[in-house]
This record gives C-alpha cells, structure tokens and sequence, in this order.
C-alpha cells in the first residue's frame, strides 16, 4: 500500500496586506509519488481540486466545487471537520431512492491518513454504497486545507464574482498540479532546448525537485526531465 512520508503545505506568496483566496499543499507517497491539494475561492463558493484522485475507479483529477447557500454555514462546517481530523457528512442532491453525500473519513483507510469522497447510497437495509469519487491525503494535509478553507469562506458573498463554470486549469508539466488561471503560482518559462511552459511556481522556483530529492519517491521520467531542465536553466 505504501505510506506518505511528508507533506508540505503552501500558502500563495503575496502582499500582506492581500487576503489570500487559494491555498494548495502537496504530499509525498512512497509509492504513489506526488499528491497535491488545491482549495480557492471560486465565485461565491470554494473549488477544491484532488490531484490525482479516483473517479469511478479509475485514476483522475477531481475538481469539487461547492456553493455558499447558506451564508457560508455548510462550507465552515467542513473546514472546521478538516482542520480538526473529524468525520463529516452533508447531502449534495437526493432523487428518488438515493442521495449523494461528500463525506470526510478521518483514518480512513489507515491511520494518519482521510479519506473525502463522494459517495452515493440507495435507500434501505441493503442499499449499495458507491465511491463515486475520492481523495486519500495525509490528516495533516487535510487539516492545512480546512485552516486554508475557513480563512476563504469569509471572502465570499453575494458581490462575489460569479462562477457558474469551472474555471479553466492545465496541468504543471513538472508535478501534474492543477494550475489555474487565478492562481498566484501561475509561471511561463522558456528552458534551453526543451521549452517548457504553464509550471507552477515551486516548480519553476526549483522547490519541487528538491522536495523530491529529499523525500526519495518515485517521479515520472518526463516530469524528472522538464524539473532538471529548468534546474540547469536556472543555474
């Protein structure tokens, strides 16, 4: 199964008198190699982005985007379980015979690590279960996020932009982060005979390989190869 052997946390660099909308974090697996968080504001609501994560069982990237209906009530909620490791659930839709239910499983399937999945039931005794979509990360991964999480919810609000569409994101060749077009670690960058563009800012910054070296976990060759290429342009 493999287990994380660090995580590490970040929060967007930026004037300090700038409230911060986005925060991600990433954790290494020693198996599974990166696996990042990604948690911004997105209109009047929060887009949380699990990369890579399971989506009907099948590996992927899972952008969660959740409303602010409620004056904010339902997403500090859910920071507040995160940041504290524990267990919550909340009804995203109901039809007949069934509801979809975002439910967070601390320890879940081992110790240190949770679980936030969204999981669809059907009603009775021997109703079925199904994973519909799921993230494993490190508790203190997921704590990180929810303290991100409850520092965004006051942002929001009716004057917020609005985000009736996912906002549009490329994939950093160098870690497979989602990137979006909001994001403050949003780099182009030309690199000798191999140009690469669209990295994030760890990675264009040299923070990503040096992590990796440290950490000792596996790396995509042709990710290995865009991080040594720009370590040697920036030499």
């Amino acid at each position: 199964m493999g287990r994380h052997k660090q995580h590490k946390p970040r929060r967007p660099r930026g004037e300090s008198d700038r409230p911060a909308t986005e925060w991600f974090g990433t954790a290494f697996h020693s198996t599974e190699g990166m696996q990042h968080l990604d948690v911004r504001q997105s209109g009047n609501g929060i887009l949380i982005t699990s990369s890579p994560a399971e989506i009907d069982g099948a590996p992927a990237s899972w952008a969660l985007r959740l409303r602010n209906d409620d004056d904010g009530q339902g997403l500090n909620e859910l920071g507040t379980a995160l940041a504290a490791g524990r267990g919550h659930g909340q009804v995203m839709s109901e039809g007949p015979g069934h509801r979809t239910v975002l439910a967070f499983m601390p320890n879940h399937p081992e110790d240190g690590v949770g679980t936030l999945a969204r999981v669809r039931t059907s009603d009775g005794a021997d109703g079925d279960v199904v994973f519909e979509r799921s993230a494993e990360r490190p508790m203190g991964l997921w704590a990180e996020a929810g303290e991100g999480l409850l520092r965004i919810v006051p942002l929001l609000g009716p004057d917020a932009p609005p985000a009736d569409e996912l906002e549009d994101c490329r994939l950093c060749p160098g870690c497979y982060r989602p990137v979006y077009e909001s994001s403050s670690s949003h780099t182009l960058i030309g690199a000798g005979p191999m140009p690469v563009i669209g990295l994030c800012r760890l990675c264009a910054e040299g923070t990503t390989l040096r992590s990796l070296r440290q950490a000792d976990v596996p790396v995509d060759p042709q990710q290995r190869a865009v991080l040594e290429t720009v370590a040697a342009a920036m030499a």
